[in-house]
């Protein structure tokens, strides 16, 4: 459903469906990055720009021993609140980097890099 400018409202009615379109991004539709986010009751479309958008992040160079769920989680709420984890981040799997989905607060400065055991 068109809400307006330029926002649009979605209803799955497939649990899965819903949580591929939010955590399987990022999206680009027509070359333009398409920000997915659950719905809040403080969405407002008239803002011009949202206060909080689920961000994809990569923390590249981890030690093998801080590839566990719970420690990347608690990496990632040093940025925003973890949305989703990479399906195989977890087990290192995916290579040496871990990718999370997190919400991000745009009225706060942005975190580009953070501190893990003394190393950026």
């Amino acid at each position: 459903m068109d809400v307006e400018n330029g926002c649009f409202l979605a209803k799955f009615k497939n649990p899965d469906d819903y949580e591929g379109a939010l955590c399987q991004g990022p999206w680009v539709v027509f070359g333009q990055y398409l920000t997915v986010q659950p719905w809040s009751i403080d969405f407002n479309p008239i803002q011009s720009y949202p206060s909080t958008v689920m961000a994809w992040i990569r923390l590249p160079g981890l030690p093998g021993h801080m590839y566990k769920r719970q420690v990347l989680r608690e990496i990632g709420a040093t940025i925003g609140k973890v949305a989703k984890l990479y399906f195989n981040t977890d087990n290192g799997v995916r290579g040496r980097f871990a990718r999370m989905a997190v919400f991000v607060n745009l009225d706060k400065p942005l975190i580009s890099q953070v501190l893990i055991n003394g190393v950026i």
